[in-house]
């Protein structure tokens, strides 16, 4: 016998599914990118995988803060940060971003898996939880479709 899901819990099961990057996992890609090739920057581009990932970062970031004190942190859509070093300097530099962009991922997962977090009220920004949610999804997911298409590029898959 199938059981009804709550429209509440279907949202935050499909934003927790979605966030963890639905049928193509970031993190899983960013693992599997071979740091020796994160800086190259191919024609035509004004960004490498490396940048790509700081830059992804900071937007993450700044969502999550909102997520987790909407009072303190309104200001959701700060000017892109691109950073200007478009090369780790190592494998462990580069797999130390990929774990700070992967806590502070699971740090939004757990906001959103947690039943107390209101997804839906308005802030005094006008924005929601489940609208910073779906704008990380959906910034990770824009930008890990260029990574993963630069990764092609280059040989890395």
């Amino acid at each position: 016998m199938k059981t009804e899901t709550q429209p509440d819990t279907l949202l935050r099961e499909q934003l927790v599914e979605m966030l963890a990057g639905g049928f193509a996992p970031n993190v899983i890609l960013l693992r599997e990118f071979d740091y020796k090739k994160a800086a190259i920057m191919l024609d035509g581009l004004h960004f490498s995988a490396w940048v790509l990932l700081g830059h992804m970062q900071a937007r993450q970031h700044t969502l999550l803060q909102f997520m987790k004190d909407p009072q303190q942190n309104q200001e959701v859509w700060l000017d892109a940060h691109w950073p200007e070093n478009h090369q780790p300097d190592s494998d462990q530099e580069w797999q130390e971003a990929i774990s700070h962009f992967e806590h502070e991922l699971q740090e939004m997962i757990e906001i959103v898996k947690d039943a107390s977090t209101d997804l839906l009220e308005v802030k005094p920004n006008g924005k929601t939880i489940s609208w910073a949610a779906m704008t990380a999804l959906h910034h990770n997911a824009y930008h890990i479709g260029q990574l993963k298409t630069i990764g092609r590029q280059l040989g890395v898959w």
